[in-house]
This record gives C-alpha cells, structure tokens and sequence, in this order.
C-alpha cells in the first residue's frame, strides 16, 4: 500500500531548544492574558489542546506513523527521552500556534485595537515565517540541497494513518457543531481564530516549501519514498494548513466552551 508521507526536513524539525522557546512564548500569552482580561480561556485551550493532540502523538509514535531522527535540546541528545520530548513537540507544534493564533484573533476582531494588533501581527508573520526562510534560500537551501526519500530525513509523517484521521475527523465535527450553535460572539471569535490560523499556516508552510523544508512523499511504510506528483503535493499541503491546523485547532476553544469553562462572551 502506497502510503502519503509530510516532511520535515529543516531546523524546527530536530532543533528542541526552539520548541521550549515556544512554549515559554505560550505560557507567557497565557499570564498575559488572564492578567490584562481576568480571564483563563488561554490556559484552557493550552490544557484541552495538549490533552486532546497528545494522544494523536502517543500513537504514531508506538505505531511508527511519525519518525524523527536526532532532537537536541541545548545541544544535548534527548532523542530517547520519548517523555520529554513527545510533550514539547505536542506544545510547541500545535498548541501553542493556536494560543497564537486566538491571541492574535482576540485583538483582531475588536476595533479598538485592530490597527495596532494588525501592524504587530504583520510583524510577526514576516519576522517569523517569512525572512528566515527567504535566508536560508539565499545561503543555499532549496529542493535542489535535501535529499527526497532518505530515510534519515529530521521528521517524516504518516497522513495517511487511519486512527489519526478518524480522531481528527471527530475533533473537527465537534468544532463545527459548536461553531454553528454557539450565541454570536463566541462564533465570531472561533472564525477568527481559524482565519489567523490559517494565514500563520499558510505563509509559514510557502516559507518552508521555498527553502526546500517542507514536502510530500509517497511510498510504502518501508520505503522507498518518492516526491509526490505536484497535484498531490498541493493538495496535501493544503490539507495540512486548512484541515489538521486550521479546523482542528478550533476544538481546543470549542471543548471548553461547551463544557462551560470559557464563559460566552459579552
């Protein structure tokens, strides 16, 4: 069977130094908020987003649908530090992008403070997803220097492992249910919320794919693994940003909403 494989071939692949930058970065939004709002909703969608992706991980780690190769933590070798560093990547690669992206919506969508949030959030997205990859082009870095199908490749997926795309198809059913039935305000939020994400997914996945980070294979389990057609490799692509981050990130905001944690908004 022919299986459907994302590639991680860059720094943020292995490097886990900047994954616990980016958790640090998480927890501090969080503070921020409940400090600035009075509100906790940061840290539920930090609890339920890692309760709710941990597990997708867990399992492709023990069935071998994500392998990884070296992960460095300050240098150090932490890569058979499965309790370490299956957290990190959880937090870092996920959750904490969508405590950045409904940061980044909360302040978006009231007008008091649009301009401002819109100025830095122009910032950020250039700062963090467009420059250093236009870098790495420029010293060198591109299709033409990574080597398609090696198996020592820093991070290769499976997107195709069927238990990950029922839960993920659960998750986002929940998240469209409650988007579709929540009061006005709190749906507003969650539209907003995917839109950031979507947009910090897009120019970050195009910044990756630029340097030649970021692509899709195709190939058995076992290899050999070969680039996909260009087609599939849009297609998948697509699906990464719209699908496992845009819609599924929103269930972190949705479960908590429906179990009443994060109050509606007035």
């Amino acid at each position: 069977m022919v299986d459907i494989y994302i590639i991680r071939g860059g720094y943020f692949g292995w490097e886990y130094t900047l994954k616990l930058i980016y958790v640090i970065l998480g927890l501090i939004l969080c503070i921020y908020d409940w400090k600035k709002n009075n509100r906790k909703d940061y840290f539920w969608v930090l609890i339920f987003g890692t309760l709710l992706y941990i597990g997708s991980e867990v399992m492709l780690f023990l069935f071998g649908g994500r392998v990884m190769q070296g992960k460095y933590l300050f240098g150090i070798n932490i890569t058979s530090m499965h309790w370490l560093t299956i957290p990190l990547l959880v937090l870092a690669d996920v959750v904490v992008i969508a405590i950045i992206a409904i940061f980044f919506a909360d302040r978006l969508m009231n007008s008091e403070t649009q301009k401002k949030w819109g100025i830095i959030f122009i910032i950020w997205v250039v700062g963090r997803d467009l420059i250093p990859y236009i870098v790495l082009y420029f010293l060198g870095y591109s299709y033409a220097t990574v080597s398609v199908g090696d198996p020592l490749i820093p991070s290769r997926r499976n997107m195709t492992e069927m238990g990950t795309i029922i839960a993920l198809s659960i998750m986002i059913l929940i998240g469209l249910i409650w988007l579709i039935r929540t009061d006005k305000k709190s749906r507003k939020r969650g539209l907003y919320m995917i839109g950031v994400m979507l947009i910090l997914m897009t120019v970050w996945t195009i910044g990756e794919w630029f340097a030649g980070q970021r692509w899709i294979e195709i190939g058995p389990e076992e290899g050999p693994w070969i680039y996909a057609p260009p087609p599939l490799q849009f297609g998948m692509l697509l699906y990464d940003i719209v699908i496992e981050m845009g819609l599924f990130t929103v269930c972190f905001l949705a479960i908590p909403s429906l179990l009443k944690l994060i109050k509606k908004r007035d």
